[in-house]
């Protein structure tokens, strides 16, 4: 059975884990490898995710005493984004990544008004996920330039 829960500082092995794990397989063909490489490097150190711990919302999800998957978010200006949510691949179709986006739902302050994340065009798979989930192109964006390999979304929270 699948428990999320919120992420401690004793979590970031178990989490990088599940970030050097699902990388490669979620970008393998859409990215060039050096965008991996950096990635990983990047967004998956341990002072990253030790950051994400400690200033973001960090949850994991466990079956049993291991960790599974996760979500992490922060604030980009005014608003509320979600930068990670990934599942080990050999977990993935179990509702992990529904229960991990609910549970992130939930951990928002009252009153927020929705969720943004961005996403890869190419990653259709990740695309098709968030729509099935109520996410829709984003109209309202941070400023920040996302470039044409990414897109915005967004789930209204006044209606979910």
């Amino acid at each position: 059975m699948i428990a999320v829960r919120r992420a401690e500082l004793g979590d970031v092995d178990a989490i990088r884990q599940i970030g050097l794990t699902t990388w490669p397989v979620a970008y393998a063909g859409l990215v060039p490898d050096a965008f991996i490489t950096d990635g990983l490097a990047q967004w998956w150190s341990v002072e990253a995710v030790e950051r994400g711990i400690s200033k973001g919302i960090t949850l994991v999800a466990a079956d049993g005493d291991a960790l599974v998957g996760m979500v992490g978010l922060g604030r980009e200006e005014d608003s509320w984004v979600m930068w990670k949510l990934y599942v080990l691949p050999d977990q993935q179709g179990r509702g992990v990544g529904k229960a991990l986006l609910d549970a992130a739902i939930a951990a928002l302050p009252d009153g927020t008004p929705e969720l943004l994340l961005d996403v890869l065009v190419a990653n259709e798979q990740a695309i098709g996920f968030y729509r099935s989930q109520g996410f829709t192109e984003a109209q309202r964006t941070p400023s920040r330039d996302l470039g044409d390999e990414l897109m915005w979304m967004v789930i209204d929270l006044d209606r979910t």
